[in-house]
Parts: C-alpha cells; sequence; structure tokens
C-alpha cells in the first residue's frame, strides 16, 4: 500500500495522516454527510495525537540562558493510542442507505490493524434493495505509538527570558512515484519561557527554578488525491470529465501555557509542569468527486459533490508533565512524560550553551 511508504521521516504523524488518502477517499462513494462521519471515526485517534505531540518537548529546565546563550535539541515524542481508540462501531454513527453485516460492524480507525474491515454496501434511497456500490473499510495503520520527531533552537535575547523556534520549510515526498498524489507537510512553532523568581520579593532566594511558558505551533500536511468513476468499477459516461485538482489537507494548530518548576542536584535537573493544552486539528476534502447516485440496465447517474468534506477535532485539555535532564559538559540528555489527552513520552539530546 501507498501509505506504508513514508513511515519513520520527517513529521511522521501528519504524512501518516495525508498518505493514508489512498483508503480513506473510498469513504466518498457513500455521500458527504455518511462520509464525514466515517472520515472522522477513523482519523480522530492520530488527529488528537498529533496535537498531544506538538505540545510536548518545549523544555527541560525552568532556568533561562545568559543573553545570547543557546541550546539546539532534537528529541522524539512517543504519543501512546488507547485501545479504544484502534476501532470504531459502524452501528454507532447514524449512517444513512448503508449496508452492513450487523454482526461485524467494528472497523479499524488508522491506528488500528493492517487488516480491512467490514464491507459496506451503498443503497440506492429510491428503494434501499438495490446496491449502488459496496467497498472494504480501510486498514488501519498498525502503529498504536505515534512518534513525532522535533527540531527546536532556544536562544536568550531578553533578561531571564527564552525564545523558542521551531521550523520545518514545506517538503515534498513521492508516493511510488506519483507526483500527483504528493505529500507536502511543513512545521512552524514559537515558544517563550520567562523565569519571574528574581521580580517577585522572597521567591529569588528558594532553592529551584520557576518560570512561565507559552507555545504556539502549527503543521501543515496536504497530499493529491485521484478519485474517479473507475474506483467504482464502472465506465464513466462519454460526456463525463474527471477533476485532476483534488487534494486533501490537513492542518493542526496547537497551544500551550503552564508554569515550570526545576530543581538542580548535582548533574541531574528533575522538572515539572502544570499547564494547559489545545489543540485543533482540520480535515478537508476539496475539489470535485463523482458520487454514484443511480445505476441501472446500461446506464450510471452521477452527482458531483465539490469540496465535500470539511472537520474539526479540538481538544482542550489541563496539561501535567514530568521529567529530568542530565547535563554533561555542553549537552544534555532528556526525558519526559507528558498528560493531556493522551499520554506521551519525549527523549533528546540537545547541545546548550549558557
Amino acid at each position: 500500500m501507498k501509505k506504508r511508504s513514508l513511515l519513520f521521516v520527517v513529521l511522521v504523524l501528519g504524512i501518516r495522516i495525508a498518505s493514508a488518502q489512498s483508503d480513506v477517499v473510498e469513504f466518498i462513494k457513500t455521500g458527504p454527510e455518511n462520509a464525514s462521519k466515517l472520515m472522522e471515526a477513523y482519523l480522530n485517534p492520530y488527529a488528537l495525537a498529533l496535537g498531544d505531540g506538538l505540545n510536548n518537548g518545549w523544555y527541560y529546565t525552568a532556568e533561562t540562558h545568559e543573553r545570547f546563550g543557546f541550546d539546539f535539541s532534537m528529541s522524539v515524542s512517543a504519543v501512546r493510542i488507547l485501545e479504544s481508540g484502534k476501532t470504531f462501531d459502524l452501528s454507532q454513527l447514524g449512517l444513512q442507505n448503508i449496508a452492513f453485516d450487523p454482526s461485524n460492524s467494528i472497523a479499524q480507525t488508522i491506528a488500528g490493524s493492517g487488516f480491512s474491515g467490514p464491507e459496506i454496501a451503498v443503497l440506492d434511497p429510491n428503494s434501499l434493495q438495490d446496491t449502488l456500490t459496496s467497498f472494504l473499510s480501510p486498514e488501519g495503520v498498525g502503529m498504536d505509538i505515534v512518534p513525532i520527531p522535533i527540531a527546536q533552537l532556544g536562544i536568550g535575547l531578553l533578561p531571564h527570558t527564552d525564545i523558542l523556534i521551531r521550523y520545518v520549510p514545506k517538503l515534498r515526498f513521492s508516493q511510488d512515484g506519483d507526483q500527483a498524489e504528493d505529500v507536502r507537510v511543513g512545521l512552524i512553532g514559537l515558544g517563550a519561557k520567562h523565569s519571574f523568581k528574581d521580580w517577585i520579593p522572597g521567591l529569588k532566594a528558594l532553592p529551584f527554578d520557576a518560570a512561565v511558558f507559552g507555545s504556539y505551533s502549527a503543521i501543515d500536511a496536504n497530499s493529491g488525491i485521484n478519485f474517479q468513476l473507475s474506483d467504482y468499477g464502472v465506465n464513466p459516461p462519454s460526456d463525463y470529465v474527471p477533476d485532476e485538482n483534488q487534494e486533501l489537507k490537513i492542518k493542526t494548530n496547537t497551544m500551550k501555557l503552564g508554569l515550570i518548576v526545576s530543581k538542580k542536584v548535582a548533574i541531574l535537573t528533575f522538572f515539572g509542569s502544570i499547564g494547559h493544552s489545545q489543540s485543533k486539528t482540520t480535515v478537508d476534502l476539496l475539489g470535485r468527486y463523482p458520487v454514484i447516485t443511480e445505476v441501472g440496465v446500461g446506464k450510471v447517474v452521477v452527482e458531483d459533490e465539490v469540496d465535500p468534506i470539511h472537520m474539526n477535532f479540538e481538544s482542550s485539555q489541563l496539561s501535567l508533565d514530568a521529567g529530568v535532564r542530565m547535563k554533561l559538559s555542553f549537552f544534555n540528555v532528556f526525558a519526559s512524560i507528558s498528560k493531556a489527552e493522551y499520554t506521551s513520552l519525549n527523549a533528546g539530546i540537545a547541545l546548550s550553551v549558557r
């Protein structure tokens, strides 16, 4: 499958969602309303995990740099998908004009196993007897732990304040040499950490560091689509003009605000934080897509649906982080655990000049 060719490359999660388009677009056969419900259930675990992963790994101490001090870190966040997020029940979605075996209604989400789900039949809405088309619910990618690579630069520009930057220009990845279905992914993030102890009388002498933190990040992923009447196994009418500009767009915006506290013990620094983590992922299926509404002897009736899918996945959670850093000369090794919508781990290494 195409969606297996991009595993473990830059910005893994965004790519994995976008590259699943070759199967997810099958849902459009059920019509826009049903397709929205099916795509939402299928993509939901990764959409929420993407927000949690991007909000992780911003810091490993409450201490800030001296002016023009800096660190460059590389880390990986691993977000664990719960068992309940690996499947969904077709019978609970309120689908219309759809038939499936009620004894076999459990389908895989994108985080589920690499096996196709139950057969979904699209019924003629006029008779509810004739089948317009049918297909198998798409398989998952077989990954319940989602890795998100992160590269970050932190610079001390203002007193007691670090500016944190994440940036990856929009990169293009070819899928099996088909440029029309290339995946393009980019990332930008900006954060700030401010140590406030010196500004509050009585806090400066306390034996720990404390800082407030805020960040914003965004990831864009888009992929070309090629979904035509031939995907139904029928010959298109002679006057039918296919759309060559179909596209799946995914965008995630995240914000995080919080309080960080850390304590040095020899070469180790223990840190923890409490705050608020927020994310929003939008999924848009753009372009013109054929939907068969009637099949008869010698005829196929097609209705084109334009920009048929727009979905939002939102999360707003209390965020708790805890971790440890080990300082080795100019290098730091760090690891942390974070709890928001999901539980995620982060570990990495940083070059640091205070």
